[in-house]
């Protein structure tokens, strides 16, 4: 299933579906969904209505059969967002060039196996990079923290270094838009400079026409029973903002489901001239 949440000024789209199977789907697939909302609001479940136009981009991508966007999943590296606030605030992590050292275990992902500077493992998404600083925050201040960002279900439960992972936190798409708009609306109990470093470390592509800041997220058997990826951020052009949370359950053999979550995001934007 790929869920993806599309936000601009006055604009929500939601565009949901079921992977499609090998075989072309049918043209009777129902449409993808949009609602108008206020700039500082999420998008209520009862005010969506039909976006037909943002259907092929997801047919393009093996899923068409829309549902919602409201069911929440495990954030998994997405959790960078608010864990790399946390670190911040907490002292852990000095700024964005402090050397998070390699414990010389070796990991599955090469550029996890050396020191990194945290805007560096951020980026390289370094799961024992943030598991190490989840580790010296601590069970008591991980949760205070969850809490006080107002970030999914609050669940830290599973461990101090995996509640994310494969623990009890879950976010919804529309969880994650809402808690990005509050953070580009300076709306979290964060600092200026926190804020401002962790956008530094989300920016993917920056262009004279828009700056794109996102991170991915990803997960898949054995840890999970889904096969999950995420792409979430929002694209800044000029004062404007679009905010996406693009959720990839389920998809069809044929599809790389790591590219497809990034790739479909910027299909949608694409076609609406945002990109």
């Amino acid at each position: 299933m790929l869920r993806s949440c599309l936000l601009g000024l006055g604009l929500v789209a939601l565009a949901c579906g079921h992977a499609a199977p090998p075989a072309a789907q049918s043209a009777g697939a129902p449409p993808a969904s949009a609602v108008d909302a206020q700039p500082t609001t999420a998008p209520p479940a009862s005010a969506v209505r039909a976006l037909p136009e943002l259907v092929k981009e997801f047919e393009a991508e093996g899923a068409t059969d829309v549902e919602r966007c409201q069911r929440a999943f495990i954030p998994v590296s997405t959790f960078k967002i608010p864990n790399s606030m946390i670190a911040l605030e907490t002292g852990v992590v000095e700024g964005p060039d402090t050397i998070m050292k390699w414990d010389h275990k070796q990991y599955w992902v090469d550029a996890w196996n050396q020191d990194l500077k945290f805007r560096d493992a951020f980026r390289v998404s370094c799961v024992p990079c943030y598991q190490a600083i989840a580790r010296q925050v601590g069970d008591k201040v991980e949760q205070e923290w969850v809490t006080k960002l107002d970030y999914g279900n609050h669940d830290t439960s599973g461990g101090v270094d995996r509640f994310w992972l494969w623990g009890g936190l879950r976010i919804s798409p529309l969880g994650q838009i809402d808690f990005l708009r509050r953070f580009d609306g300076n709306k979290l109990p964060i600092s200026e400079r926190t804020a401002d470093i962790v956008r530094d470390i989300m920016t993917l592509d920056v262009t004279e026409k828009y700056v794109l800041r996102a991170k991915t997220g990803s997960t898949a058997p054995p840890q999970e029973p889904l096969e999950l990826g995420w792409f979430v951020g929002w694209l800044e052009l000029g004062e404007r903002r679009v905010f996406f949370a693009t959720l990839l359950d389920g998809h069809r053999s044929d599809v790389d489901p790591l590219p497809a979550r990034r790739r479909v995001t910027e299909r949608v934007l694409k076609d609406r001239g945002l990109m």
